[in-house]
């Protein structure tokens, strides 16, 4: 059995859209399932991460288990991250297949892809077999980096970013959960072939679209308090100032082929990929 985390939502949506397309028993696994899409040969399941008898029902052993990871401050997703891995150890489960992020590890700037790199471990040392698929920022939310005047304030300096286009993304998790050819690698990586810096990034918009993106990064304080004054959690903002210290480090320009390897596709380049969102982008609507 295919066991599906998150499949109300965009990455985890996709994977069991996917899974659902070549026939395989899949059971989906959600917090809500009266929010799910009604998909051929799918069960629906209800339970969260830290609901053990939940989760004694819902995997069982030699299933193949997509866990998405919990959008939660460190400690907290720590905490959901272990009660699951757990839970699927007590299960004998075959594979986790783990949504991280580039540069999971100790070492990372940004606090997320530390939390992702302490999970990975904990996989690790659990014992079960596993895959982490690392990914970056969300192509698909690229109109969001730039604010209403049409600038990227984010303060990364001139380091360089690499995107991951979810479609892309599922369509990798879904291959390493359908072909156990994939069972050796512990790590993927799923990238845009490419990689641009902030100033790159407003430039390109600005090629694309004739508007006056631009890159006019603020000082750290001055960012932080402008997200503080939208009432977003101090962890959030905290881990965002920290993606950009690792931007401005060189921790965000990683790209490889894994994509393809995985696929046989080709992934999308920064420039195909703004060309889809180009109506989304905040100065194409004056």
């Amino acid at each position: 059995m295919l066991v599906i985390t998150g499949a109300t939502g965009v990455v985890g949506g996709g994977v069991a859209r996917l899974v659902a397309e070549r026939g395989e028993p899949t059971r989906l696994l959600v917090r809500d399932p009266s929010r799910l899409p009604e998909l051929p040969g799918a069960e629906r399941a209800r339970g969260t991460y830290d609901d053990a008898a939940a989760l004694a029902a819902a995997l069982a052993p030699g299933d193949r288990v997509f866990m998405v990871s919990m959008h939660a401050a460190y400690d907290e997703r720590l905490r959901l991250h272990r009660a699951f891995i757990d839970a699927a150890v007590r299960a004998r489960v075959g594979r986790v297949v783990y949504l991280s992020f580039v540069g999971a590890g100790p070492e990372a700037s940004f606090l997320h892809a530390r939390s992702h790199g302490a999970t990975e471990r904990m996989l690790a040392e659990s014992g079960l077999p596993y895959t982490a698929v690392r990914n970056g920022m969300y192509a698909d939310e690229l109109p969001a980096w730039f604010d209403a005047e049409g600038r990227i304030t984010g303060f990364g300096g001139e380091g360089r970013v690499s995107f991951t286009w979810r479609p892309e993304l599922s369509a990798a998790i879904a291959a390493l959960l359908l072909d156990p050819a994939h069972d050796g690698r512990e790590v993927v990586t799923i990238t845009t072939p490419d990689a641009v810096s902030l100033p790159g990034l407003a430039a390109l918009a600005r090629e694309l679209t004739g508007d006056p993106y631009r890159y006019e990064p603020q000082e750290r304080e001055a960012w932080v308090a402008y997200r503080r004054s939208l009432g977003r959690p101090d962890w959030s903002i905290e881990a965002g100032a920290s993606y950009y210290d690792g931007v401005a480090r060189g921790e965000a320009d990683v790209v490889t082929d894994d994509y393809r390897v995985l696929t046989g596709e080709e992934p999308l380049p920064i420039r195909a990929i703004l060309e889809r969102v180009r109506e989304r982008l905040p100065l194409g609507s004056r």
